[in-house]
Parts: C-alpha cells; structure tokens; sequence
C-alpha cells in the first residue's frame, strides 16, 4: 500500500450516485397504476447482486408499506401493497 500527503491535484470529486436503471424504473412504476412488475436477467447472480440494490432503496426510502419484493431464479418481481400518500378509507 501507497500513502501520499500535500497531493498538489485531487481527482474531481463525484457528486451524487447515478440511479441505477431499476431504481428509476420502480419510480415509474409508484407513479403508475400497475399492480406489479418483474426485472429479468441473465444469470440468477446478476438477479441477486440487482435485488440487493432494490432491496436498499425500498429500506432507505422507507417504502416497506409501498412496495413488496421478492427474487425468483434470475427475476425480482415488485408488488405494489398500497400507493404512497393514499389516505385510508373511511378515516378522517
């Protein structure tokens, strides 16, 4: 290992992770009417290590109640529970 100090030119930094493509598509779906929806890849790997990242913003994001998950072979299929923001029936 190689530590150096006083470097005289950082490396730009990157603000901002960019949205992984099944985070913007479940942003889509919340925003739709459409009951459930289903991620294919091409090897039950690939499945495992992209449902980890669903997995992450539906904890981050708080969206337990929103959404359901779940990963079969090399499919994650997303359920949707209720719509965010709906206020219940019959409750003032």
């Amino acid at each position: 290992m190689k530590i150096t100090y006083d470097l005289e030119h950082l490396p730009e930094r990157r603000n901002g992770a960019k949205e992984s493509e099944e985070v913007a598509a479940i942003k889509v779906f919340m925003a739709g009417q459409q009951k459930n929806m289903c991620f294919e890849y091409d090897t039950p790997a690939e499945a495992k290590r992209r449902y980890d990242t669903v997995r992450n913003f539906r904890l981050t994001h708080k969206l337990q109640e929103v959404f359901d998950l779940y990963r079969k072979d090399q499919c994650i299929y997303i359920l949707r529970t209720k719509k965010k923001g709906t206020p219940r029936q019959g409750t003032r």
